[in-house]
């Protein structure tokens, strides 16, 4: 790059996009995968409290995408995956619960934070959750994972309840936060 090109490129800031995603190259695996295991180290978006084997990632990650009621968005920065979520749907036979979304796996790589593309991120989840006929999007949380918080209300969540026991971590209780989102 010239000099222009990289001053330009500072001016403008990285390069942002965030898509539904329905199959993997093995680079998109191996970024994903990585993008988790940066997650899982910051306590942001997992349920692991360590990252698992690499064969074990990307079992997970595929098995996402071939499950109907699950739909994977990726957010990338400068064509590199960043951080996902997921807007699963009840199973077909959740008649009574039909109509909501739930938002999981939320998270984005420390290196990516700060631009805006984690609220982009849920912005695309709720658009997703109103195409596929959602009434409601849903959410929870450890409570200390503040960022996830703290985007959740900006996109209009409400908080409706708190679970003492909602994760065990070193042999400690933390404590769980439910939003909602009504979407009609």
């Amino acid at each position: 790059m010239t000099d222009k090109e990289n001053s330009d490129k500072e001016k403008s800031g990285p390069r942002l996009s965030v898509d539904e995603v329905t199959s993997f190259d093995n680079v998109d695996i191996l970024e994903l995968c990585e993008a988790t295991r940066q997650a899982i180290l910051t306590h942001e978006g997992f349920n692991w409290i360590s990252p698992p084997p690499e064969k074990t990632l990307e079992s997970f990650w595929k098995g996402v995408i071939t499950i109907p009621e699950r739909t994977l968005i990726i957010a990338r920065m400068d064509g590199q995956i960043a951080g996902c979520c997921q807007m699963v749907r009840p199973p077909k036979n959740n008649e009574a619960g039909a109509f909501r979304g739930n938002l999981e796996t939320f998270f984005l790589a420390p290196w990516a934070r700060g631009h805006n593309l984690a609220k982009t991120m849920l912005q695309k989840a709720e658009e997703v959750a109103r195409a596929q006929g959602c009434r409601t999007m849903e959410s929870h949380m450890a409570a200390d994972q503040h960022a996830a918080i703290a985007i959740c209300e900006w996109i209009g969540m409400t908080r409706w309840g708190i679970k003492e026991r909602y994760a065990m971590i070193n042999d400690v209780f933390v404590p769980g936060y439910y939003y909602s989102k009504d979407l009609d």
